[in-house]
C-alpha cells in the first residue's frame, strides 16, 4: 500500500500485524486415531477440507453487500482499500 506521496508502506511482512508464536496461549496437542474400514490403508481425508469453502463464502458475502453500489465482481484479496474503491466507482 502506498500513501498520498507514493511512499511504500507495505514493503515487507514486518509491516503487517502477523501473530507470532509468543502471542498464542499454550495448548496441548493430541490425536485420535480411528481407522476406516473402507480402504486397505485405513486412511481418511485430511481436516483442511472444511476450510476450502470459507474463502469463496466470505468473498460472495462481500459482493452481496456491495450490490447496492453496483459491484458485481471483486478479486480477492479484498483489502479495505480495494472495497472502498469499488464502492466509490
Amino acid at each position: 500500500m502506498y500513501d498520498e506521496q507514493g511512499q511504500l508502506h507495505s514493503g515487507s511482512l514486518m509491516d503487517y500485524a502477523i501473530p507470532r508464536a509468543a502471542h498464542f496461549p499454550m495448548f496441548t496437542t493430541d490425536q485420535t486415531v480411528t481407522t476406516t474400514p473402507h480402504n486397505p490403508l485405513g486412511a481418511k481425508g485430511i481436516g483442511e477440507a472444511a476450510t476450502i469453502g470459507s474463502t469463496p463464502t466470505i468473498a460472495n458475502a462481500v459482493i452481496d453487500a456491495l450490490e447496492p453500489f453496483g459491484v458485481r465482481h471483486l478479486d480477492i484479496p479484498m483489502r479495505p482499500e480495494k472495497v472502498w474503491r469499488a464502492m466509490s466507482a
